[in-house]
């Protein structure tokens, strides 16, 4: 079991450096169809990664983050949009 976990953790390691890889070239890419494409790729690779992180969590595998409470999402929103957000 210990072996599988490391394999779902390597896994899930490098779906999420390839959407990483991803995104740099999409934001990198004028060709209209390619940036297509690579969208595409995108998504379908997310979509994987999710069913991935589904399944390492309900076999135990991973344990999520704990949610942000609502005053550090307050927090975030201000700092990004520079102003004191509600």
């Amino acid at each position: 079991m210990l072996q599988e976990k490391v394999m779902v953790a390597d896994a899930l390691n490098a779906m999420n450096s390839g959407l990483k890889s991803y995104a740099d070239m999409i934001t990198q890419t004028e060709h209209r169809q390619l940036r297509q494409t690579l969208q595409n790729l995108r998504n379908d690779a997310e979509t994987s990664q999710y069913e991935l992180f589904t399944l390492a969590k309900s076999k135990n595998y991973y344990e999520p983050a704990q949610c942000a409470g609502s005053e550090d999402i307050r927090k975030v929103k201000s700092a990004l949009c520079g102003c004191d957000c509600k």
